[in-house]
């Protein structure tokens, strides 16, 4: 699912979800709040604990009372963990204010530079969760679709 241009939100297997963020949403407008709802669904409704890798290279959620709100879904008894992963100075602050909300063990320590870096952490998660995905491929339907 994509708002207007801001993020895509799609399942690449069935237990783990790629974000990324196509811009940066201001803290008012409707994308980051849309967002959590999408999130929050996803969670309840899934049979199996999911997992999310986040990209963070062109945009990302600004909004604090949104990253509360997001940190507060990391301590869901379905969110397995995530890794976001960007090169931008920022996309780092705010993925440390979320570890602080998150409060657990599934929210730290999970900002890295690149995308390689992420996909390993996720994958000492839940071994096998990122293997068997063609990652080119993947992300060739996404950046085909902005």
């Amino acid at each position: 699912m994509r708002y207007e241009m801001f993020y895509d939100l799609r399942h690449v297997t069935d237990d783990l979800i790629f974000i990324k963020w196509y811009k940066s949403a201001s803290e008012h407008t409707r994308p980051q709040t849309d967002f959590i709802d999408d999130l929050r669904k996803r969670l309840k409704e899934s049979p199996v604990p999911l997992y999310f890798i986040s990209d963070l290279r062109d945009g990302r959620i600004v909004d604090v009372s949104i990253l509360q709100k997001l940190g507060i879904l990391a301590q869901h008894p379905n969110y397995g963990g995530g890794a976001a992963f960007s090169e931008d100075v920022l996309s780092s602050m705010f993925v440390g204010i979320f570890s602080k909300f998150a409060n657990s063990e599934k929210g730290t320590g999970v900002f890295y530079k690149t995308m390689p870096e992420a996909l390993a952490y996720l994958e000492s998660l839940k071994p096998g969760l990122v293997t068997s995905v063609d990652w080119l491929a993947f992300l060739e339907t996404v950046d085909g679709n902005k």
